[in-house]
């Protein structure tokens, strides 16, 4: 850029009346000053420019509006207050101290008169946004020849077309330097071939940022519960249906409840029969999910039909639980509504309820369940009395007794009365795995699928 201009005048420093700004005399159109009798320079305007002869730099806080209102031509001071109000003389002194304008006053008496008469912009700006305007030619044009080359790279992967075409499409701005450096992480990582022929929403969650605006929710919410509603909805940018959760309430339970939801779908969401986590917000608030092909509720007349499918459900339940268990995480919800379909599997889905390792739970009241907190009917008789906290992995295997029976009858269970299907082999499953004390059932995945193959 040009040499930094040098104010006009002389200044006049012991009449400085902004911080960071210095009063500069205005001489006449000749270069004089008008005197008085005494031969001193008589001066009627000044100047007010700022110190260090800055780079011109647009403020934070102004629009886009504003900052054309501000530099696109002298402003009259009149202006300047019907457009800030209030706030006009610390926006124009803010302006003039970052080198944008030249704030122009009267001076009587020896005084500078506030507030000012009106500003014009700086004679750097020109060059300063011509610098600029050059600066984000070179940029977008190095943006787009990286944009091609992973493009390019990216096409031997069929999994990767979404991002692939995104950077094909996107011109300049920050969304696209995100997407560059999502296909940068993406060619670095071993894992990625294959990944999305079988998870089409792969590039959500490669693509993932925390942010709620990438994300355009459906009117009608698909299930509320008393923790969160559940929306379908869209990524903007690679236009896959997703299901996003949010919390009904800001409390700080909710919270830290919603927190331990989307830290067990970090630690478990690659196994095939848990729900996977795609975003998240970093406050707690909302996460994002795959779109589900319904629930088991909603498959329930199939799954009384067909055995097998049947089967093919509850093993998915238990291959979902079974990490989870041996790490010491207790599920305590589950039932229909939370086991759903997802690109033709069954995962486990909802641990907005789970019980954390020992040591892990800060706040023990968070932990309990009932009609206020938990699903009455399939809970575990041991979660609704004494210390849920001290549940086992029997709690999950009673409440995958009540899911069996609930189904194959087509009735809700009622908490702590017995609910058994019509007489056969699943009889003895959901008896087993539903008696009172928890010593009783089956103590994990592995005994409950071992007594399932025996009746079956």
């Amino acid at each position: 850029m040009t040499s930094r201009s040098r104010p006009r005048g002389f200044a006049m420093r012991h009449l400085g009346v902004y911080p960071g700004l210095t009063t500069y005399a205005v001489p006449l159109p000749d270069g004089n000053y008008s005197t008085d009798r005494n031969g001193n320079p008589k001066i009627t305007r000044v100047t007010l420019e700022p110190e260090g002869y800055p780079v011109p730099h647009r403020p934070d806080d102004l629009t886009n509006g504003q900052w054309a209102f501000a530099t696109n031509g002298p402003r009259r001071w009149q202006s300047a207050v019907t457009m800030f109000g209030d706030r006009a003389e610390a926006i124009a002194a803010e302006l003039a101290r970052n080198g944008c304008i030249i704030l122009e006053c009267d001076f009587r008496d020896a005084r500078v008169i506030l507030p000012p008469r009106g500003w014009a912009p700086h004679p750097d700006l020109h060059a300063a946004r011509q610098e600029h305007t050059n600066q984000r030619a070179a940029r977008r044009a190095a943006q787009d020849d990286e944009a091609h080359r992973l493009s390019v790279e990216l096409a031997l992967y069929p999994a990767a077309e979404p991002l692939a075409a995104l950077l094909r499409a996107l011109r300049d701005g920050a969304y696209r330097d995100h997407v560059i450096e999502a296909a940068r992480v993406l060619l670095t990582d071993k894992t990625m071939p294959g990944t999305g022929e079988v998870e089409p929403w792969a590039a959500v969650r490669w693509l993932k940022r925390g942010a709620q605006a990438d994300y355009e929710l459906d009117d009608e919410s698909l299930a509320e519960g008393g923790q969160g509603a559940v929306y379908g909805g869209t990524h903007r940018h690679s236009h896959v249906r997703v299901a996003l959760k949010q919390l009904r309430y800001g409390d700080e339970d909710s919270r830290h409840r919603m927190k331990r939801e989307i830290s067990i779908g970090h630690l478990y969401g690659e196994h095939p029969n848990v729900m996977p986590l795609l975003d998240s917000d970093p406050d707690g608030r909302w996460f994002v999910m795959p779109l589900a092909s319904g629930s088991a509720a909603n498959h329930a007349e199939r799954l009384q039909r067909q055995t097998e499918a049947l089967q093919d459900l509850v093993t998915a339940v238990c291959e979902g639980l079974r990490r989870p268990h041996t790490d010491g995480r207790i599920h305590r919800d589950i039932k229909p509504a939370n086991v759903l379909l997802l690109n033709g599997k069954w995962v486990v889905a909802d641990w907005g309820l789970g019980r954390q390792p020992r040591g892990e739970t800060s706040v023990p009241h968070r932990t309990r369940t009932g009609t206020g907190f938990g699903s009455e009917g399939f809970a575990a008789p041991e979660l609704s009395s004494g210390n849920p906290h001290n549940a086992t992995a029997a709690a999950d295997i009673y409440s995958i007794g009540r899911l069996i029976a609930a189904i194959l009858t087509g009735e809700r269970p009622e908490q702590n009365l017995p609910l058994l299907p019509a007489p056969g082999p699943w009889r003895l499953v959901v008896t087993e795995a539903t008696r009172h004390k928890a010593t009783d059932r089956p103590q994990n995945v592995d005994d409950l699928l071992g007594l399932l193959n025996d009746t079956q």
